[in-house]
């Protein structure tokens, strides 16, 4: 997987998107992703014609790939289950954000770049799948979470069950919240009232929408 990793990184430095390294290198999508994902591995002509669409030499990414440790020190990533994450991800994209308005892909990128965090659109939509084999960095879930408004536990801390309630109750506070056409609360407010008592008043507002 550091051979994936050391893919991955350099296309991000390269500031290509996958699509982009996939048609320079003339792979196909599905050979290109199979390797991605690890269900084979990239043999030496791919390394050789990945190379030459990222413009350096196949040594670079060995290089990188054997170095992936120290780079981990300097990005933080974390080890941790992809379908759950894609889960959470997911359940995070489809809610409002905490001011009421929609999230937004194009708006999500915009706010990881002003925390000097790049991040593909293909990259995003592969890890919604929950079938990403491309390093999980912690920055990148830190700034989804400060994007959204989703306290940090909820994407980095899979096994938080109180965590896990409190965000996806808030979730549906606020879309029964949109859809009663109300305006957003403070979070602060939010905050002080306990899960169980968030999707009562969630269904409240569903009940008042409906008359």
């Amino acid at each position: 997987m550091d051979l994936v990793r050391a893919i991955s990184t350099l296309r991000d430095s390269a500031g290509m998107t996958n699509q982009e390294l996939i048609d320079r290198s003339e792979m196909s999508a599905s050979y290109f992703y199979g390797r991605l994902r690890g269900a084979a591995p990239f043999d030496a002509n791919d390394i050789e014609r990945l190379a030459q669409a990222l413009g350096i030499h196949p040594h670079e990414i060995s290089r990188v790939a054997a170095s992936i440790g120290d780079a981990r020190e300097i990005e933080p990533i974390l080890d941790t289950d992809a379908k759950e994450l894609g889960r959470r991800l997911t359940a995070v994209s489809r809610a409002p954000r905490l001011d009421g308005s929609a999230f937004d892909v194009d708006g999500l990128v915009s706010a990881l770049a002003d925390r000097g965090v790049a991040l593909d659109p293909d990259e995003w939509s592969t890890l919604l799948t929950g079938e990403s084999s491309t390093p999980i960095r912690v920055r990148m879930l830190e700034g989804v979470g400060a994007y959204a408004g989703v306290p940090t536990a909820y994407l980095l801390e899979l096994d938080d069950a109180a965590a896990v309630e409190a965000a996806e109750a808030n979730f549906e506070f606020r879309e029964a919240l949109k859809e009663s056409g109300a305006d957003s609360v403070s979070a602060r407010a939010v905050g002080e009232i306990s899960p169980a008592a968030l999707r009562a008043i969630a269904q409240t507002l569903r009940s008042i929408s409906a008359h």
